[in-house]
């Protein structure tokens, strides 16, 4: 299911990436879900793809952004597992059969994904996603894990469909950490599998949500607000431990980020950035930490109070 808003030429090498390993129409269903983009364009764009008409195509009048129109395509999936891919992403040759495997293992997986290329705007690779387990398998202790902070790109996973059933979509409160917190909400009713091979690319480039977010300075309250609700997945043994190891690994990204942005001249972003921080700290609500927990927290409450041109930004 590929969720699109005006989608440009990179859907071209969406689709075919899944063209190219796609199983029978009778076995597998590809569809493109429009959110209201100019009448017509995406159909016109999907068939000079596809002229055969493998790929479907439904559009919508009025406009659901991005965690409505997830939505709207899970619920017109078809099939027993629903892979959500972006229109500007794409996946590797062996992805379906790899996640098919994982499935297969056993009936109880929620959710399979594997690692991820991340490429920019001209495909050049920027990062692989870490390495989980040298090998293909069931994740253990994974929720600890995934709920510290994000791990998985979104078109590197598939969710059984019977796991969206049971614990519902994606959140419409959240325009950031909408995925995170559905990774959050499956590891903690299901086991997950994992694939160590990166079989999914990820595109960062200047057009994409991702980016227009992180310059408008939303990203970070969304982040704090998915700390909270994170919080409540968790049972009481590992709570506190986790959500405080979240708390200090997103407050040092949110001040490396301040400080790019700085270096870039983008300071309206980077105040933004740093008017955040305290709230993704306050997420802690005073309760006591101990040893490095504690010293790691008062080092960056001292380091976003004392550094000048962090305080100038502010």
């Amino acid at each position: 299911m590929i969720p699109a808003f005006e989608p440009d030429a990179r859907l071209r090498d969406s689709l075919e990436s899944v063209l190219t390993q796609a199983l029978p129409p009778a076995e597998m269903q590809i569809t493109v879900v429009d959110d209201a983009s100019t009448p017509g364009s995406v159909e016109r764009l999907v068939r000079s793809i596809d002229p055969s008409g493998r790929v479907n195509v439904v559009s919508h009048g009025h406009r659901l952004g991005l965690a409505g129109n997830w939505n709207r395509a899970i619920a017109l999936a078809r099939g027993h597992f629903v892979h959500l891919l972006h229109q500007d992403d794409a996946v590797r040759p062996g992805f379906y059969a790899a996640i098919d495997r994982g499935f297969r293992h056993a009936n109880d997986i929620g959710m399979a994904f594997c690692r991820s290329r991340i490429v920019d705007d001209r495909d050049r690779l920027m990062k692989t996603t870490s390495r989980q387990k040298w090998f293909a398998g069931v994740l253990a202790n994974w929720l600890p894990t995934i709920a510290e902070r994000q791990r998985i790109q979104t078109p590197a996973a598939v969710v059984a469909r019977t796991t969206y059933e049971s614990i519902g979509g994606y959140r419409n409160d959240l325009c950031h950490a909408l995925d995170w917190e559905m990774w959050v909400r499956i590891a903690a009713r299901y086991r997950v599998w994992y694939e160590p091979r990166s079989l999914a690319i990820y595109r960062r480039h200047m057009a994409n949500e991702t980016t227009r977010l992180f310059a408008s300075g939303a990203v970070w309250p969304d982040m704090a607000r998915a700390l909270r609700i994170n919080a409540t997945s968790l049972p009481d043994s590992i709570r506190e431990a986790t959500l405080a190891a979240s708390v200090r690994w997103h407050a040092a990204s949110a001040i490396r980020t301040a400080e790019r942005q700085l270096a870039a001249g983008a300071t309206t972003a980077a105040a933004a950035t740093l008017r955040a921080i305290p709230d993704i700290l306050d997420v802690l609500d005073g309760r006591a930490l101990q040893g490095v927990a504690t010293r790691r927290l008062a080092s960056l409450r001292a380091r976003l109070r004392d550094e000048p041109i962090l305080r100038r930004a502010a």
